[in-house]
């Protein structure tokens, strides 16, 4: 059982107009009108742009805690899935010199 916190839970990031959550097939083009005009307006540049899946990836990596914590709050029930989203490094002990 996954039991994610209330104010993620009941919050989406992209709503509608309506307010209410953006399907998958009006968030795609969303995504790609929004990504436009931050090119247009020089928020970002073709080189700094991004997919929704890398969206997804950035928020894995970034969330606190740990790696059981991170796979829970992501909602992947494999830690092979999981995996194909971390891209946080693993801490280590420096090498004795």
């Amino acid at each position: 059982m996954i039991v994610r916190r209330q104010c993620c839970a009941s919050r989406p990031l992209f709503v509608s107009r309506s307010g209410d959550a953006l399907s998958r097939n009006a968030l795609d083009p969303a995504w790609q009108r929004m990504t436009a005009r931050a090119l247009d307006e020089g928020v970002i540049t073709e080189e700094e742009r991004f997919g929704l899946h890398a969206l997804k990836r950035r928020g894995i990596t970034d969330t606190q805690g740990n790696r059981e914590e991170r796979q829970e709050a992501s909602g992947h029930r494999s830690r092979q899935v999981f995996d194909i989203y971390d891209f946080s490094l693993p801490i280590v002990k420096p090498s004795i010199e």
